[in-house]
């Protein structure tokens, strides 16, 4: 899909505090454009894992990536937790 592609549908989803922090730690480390881009790439890729999308090679690697950034947040949350109860925070 074109970048510049217009789009004519919203969708509104609510978020705690916890998980809109989440949601745009991951958007500025993954460089989307706004959290739109990174909620709508996001969508698309939970659907190519459900197999309601035909996925390619460049789609392969974007999960990919995707599943490695998800790991990289959660080892950096327990790396913390860690830290601070052993004090060093």
């Amino acid at each position: 899909m074109s970048v510049l592609q217009s789009r004519s549908r919203l969708v509104t989803f609510r978020l705690s505090e916890q998980e809109y922090e989440l949601v745009r730690s991951a958007c500025l480390t993954q460089g989307d454009r706004s959290l739109s881009e990174f909620a709508r790439r996001a969508v698309m890729h939970q659907l190519s894992l459900t197999g309601a999308q035909k996925g390619n090679f460049g789609d392969d690697l974007n999960t990919l990536s995707l599943r490695l950034q998800e790991l990289d947040t959660e080892l950096e949350g327990l790396r913390n937790h860690i830290a601070h109860l052993l004090g060093k925070r």
